[in-house]
């Protein structure tokens, strides 16, 4: 049985956010924040995050859907990753900062927002720190 489900195999998959502009909303997560464009077509664009993806998704009619909801990458340096992406031109919202301790580590996270108002984080477990 899958941990954390009732239903043997269930798994996250998928997460897919709605996008007022494909083209704008593909070069955002592709050319700045970095992610591996797996397929796109007429109305979707499929990235591999991990064992998971991150699907855009253009409407024929675009009800904007921003939320507080946030999507969360983990990262191995966190640090220079965050640096890297900063470079590129990824506008974050909140500077890299702890945010909790397992008393060994300390995991630091910074978020942004992509054209259509959802929120990322980049996120990464420093030792020692």
């Amino acid at each position: 049985m899958a941990v954390g489900s009732r239903f043997p195999g269930m798994r996250l998959s998928n997460v897919i956010l709605r996008v007022a502009d494909l083209g704008e909303s593909v070069a955002f997560w592709r050319d700045l924040v970095g992610l591996d464009l797996s397929w796109s077509g007429d109305e979707f664009a499929f990235f591999a995050v991990g064992e998971n993806q991150l699907t855009l998704n253009q409407p024929l009619v675009f009800e904007n859907q921003a939320s507080e909801t946030e999507i969360v990458f983990e990262v191995e340096d966190v640090h220079s990753v965050i640096s890297e992406m900063r470079e590129r031109g990824v506008p974050f919202d909140v500077e890299p900062r702890a945010v909790t301790s397992d008393g060994e580590r300390t995991l630091f996270a910074a978020h942004f927002r992509d054209p259509d108002g959802h929120v990322a984080s980049i996120t990464g477990w420093v030792e020692g720190a």
